[in-house]
């Protein structure tokens, strides 16, 4: 791909070929190039539109709203300023969270053990999130955590982690959610964000590594 770059003198900004006419010039499977692509956009070396292309080096982000800026990061970038955001998240529903929302909480974490199938799974995963964030009573961090759970959904993080979920991967997303339910129900603050961190910095192991 470098090689590549470099022959054709492309500079940050520039649009690449279409996949399929890259694909042959490059003399690999269409499969591996998408995974090139993935690795070199978690990296941000590349960006890629939703209909207009992949282009080299960062996007550049105009004057949209915050949600728009979360939506449009890197899967490596949002999963971050998840670990930023939501131990401290988790920490307050601890201790503002009703009788209701932990039931919610509960409830999303069960729909986790039940269904089979991976979309589904990650919805549900999702919803798990978003319920502790209205736990807290804050309606900065709901939208945030609106925010995130549109990103994953974007067909890049959907691609991302529908390549690296396992049912090893699956079971130990489980055992953290339970854990974070504990912790709740305990209204055990310093414990139920460190459950948080652990669970996301798992996350973003199974993804990246």
């Amino acid at each position: 791909m470098l090689a590549f770059i470099a022959q054709h003198q492309l500079t940050e900004g520039d649009k690449l070929p279409p996949e399929r006419e890259l694909a042959a010039e490059l003399g690999v499977s269409r499969r591996a190039l998408r995974h090139l692509l993935t690795r070199m956009e978690l990296e941000g070396h590349i960006w890629r539109g939703r209909r207009n292309g992949t282009f080299l080096g960062r996007r550049t982000i105009g004057p949209v709203s915050i949600d728009q800026r979360i939506i449009r990061g890197s899967p490596a970038s949002v999963l971050e300023t998840r670990l930023v955001v939501e131990p401290s998240m988790t920490a307050i529903a601890a201790v503002k969270g009703s009788e209701a929302d932990l039931v919610a909480i509960e409830t999303c974490m069960r729909r986790t053990t039940e269904v089979k199938d991976d979309e589904e799974w990650i919805k549900w995963d999702g919803a798990f999130h978003l319920a502790i964030a209205k736990a807290t009573r804050n309606d900065v961090l709901v939208n945030l955590v609106l925010a995130f759970n549109e990103a994953r959904s974007s067909g890049d993080w959907q691609a991302l982690r529908l390549s690296t979920i396992t049912p090893e991967k699956r079971r130990k997303t489980i055992a953290h959610h339970r854990t974070i339910c504990e912790m709740l129900r305990k209204r055990s603050a310093d414990d139920a964000g460190r459950a948080m961190r652990d669970h996301l910095l798992t996350t973003q192991r199974n993804l990246f590594e």
